[in-house]
């Protein structure tokens, strides 16, 4: 198991702190919960879109460790 990156989101590496800032929204943002999550496909419904997002533990660019499932679980219990 890799060590954990302890800077704050977008931090790790320039790639993801560029992908982060991607005008007119990126597709990673970090929820009120604190948990990042990047969002990987959406389908159109008769309600309009609907996304599915998914929590990033490793960096997709440099491999970083950002964040663990305990963490994640911890924080999306708290809301």
């Amino acid at each position: 198991m890799s060590e954990k990156f302890k800077g704050p989101f977008g931090s790790c590496c320039k790639d993801l702190s560029d992908a982060m800032k991607q005008p007119p929204s990126s597709f990673f943002f970090v929820e009120k919960n604190q948990v990042l999550y990047l969002t990987v496909g959406y389908v159109q419904t008769e309600k309009g879109p609907g996304w599915f997002d998914q929590a990033v533990i490793f960096c997709p660019f440099c491999g970083k460790q950002l964040q663990s499932r305990e963490e994640i679980a911890k924080k999306a219990a708290r809301g």
